[in-house]
């Protein structure tokens, strides 16, 4: 017990030196933090005590609502702030860096969306990237749409109503920038997009998303 609560002193303090290095001035440091803070909360995540493993039960580490907030701000700041063309990549002369950029992004949605999967964060937390699915399906199409997969599994009522979070976060930021009349916005119509893809998959299992759509309609 004294060496696991040695480690559960090392992992947390190593974990608050990750969070600070989050806001660092150097881009390259921040996305490193964010690599390693995601790593580190997977593997002392829920899933640790599983198959045999209850003693190490007091290693768990659950990122508090500041450190989601953070986790969720990054991903606006590094992941979801530049939508590529694909005509860039072959117009300019430097497209391998941008290739690599593109990687890097890809790599730091990746682990945020695996926090998701495996319980380590709510699956309302997931609203922060499905809201992006049409708007950045060239960029994360893939990664998104997996994570729509099996989010869908863990819990279709709660999967559904964070769909419709997505909607709503993104409308309400919408009549904060524009007011009541969205109609015609390009923004809106983008809005209504994304309601017509996250309707489609509702349609692959019907019988099976019938108490989830439910939910959403209450």
């Amino acid at each position: 017990q004294e060496q696991l609560q040695n480690l559960k002193t090392k992992v947390t303090s190593f974990c608050s030196l990750c969070q600070s290095c989050l806001s660092d001035t150097d881009a390259g440091v921040r996305q490193q933090a964010f690599v390693v803070l995601s790593d580190l909360l997977l593997v002392f995540g829920p899933q640790l005590p599983r198959d045999g493993r209850e003693a190490l039960g007091p290693l768990v580490l659950l990122p508090d609502a500041g450190l989601q907030s953070q986790l969720a701000a990054f991903l606006m700041d590094h992941v979801f702030h530049h939508v590529c063309d694909p005509e860039e990549f072959s117009a300019t002369e430097d497209n391998e860096s941008r290739i690599e950029e593109l990687h890097q992004r890809r790599v730091l949605l990746a682990g945020f969306c695996k926090l998701i999967i495996y319980n380590v964060l709510e699956l309302s937390a997931a609203s922060d990237v499905f809201k992006h699915y049409a708007k950045f399906y060239s960029d994360y199409g893939d990664i998104i749409k997996e994570t729509l997969n099996y989010t869908r599994q863990i819990d279709r009522q709660e999967w559904a109503r964070t769909l419709l979070l997505s909607l709503r976060q993104l409308m309400t930021e919408l009549l904060l920038q524009q007011g009541p009349e969205i109609r015609a916005a390009e923004a809106f119509l983008e809005i209504r997009d994304l309601a017509r893809r996250f309707s489609l998959l509702f349609s692959l299992h019907q019988l099976r998303n019938r108490p989830a759509l439910l939910s959403v309609h209450k």
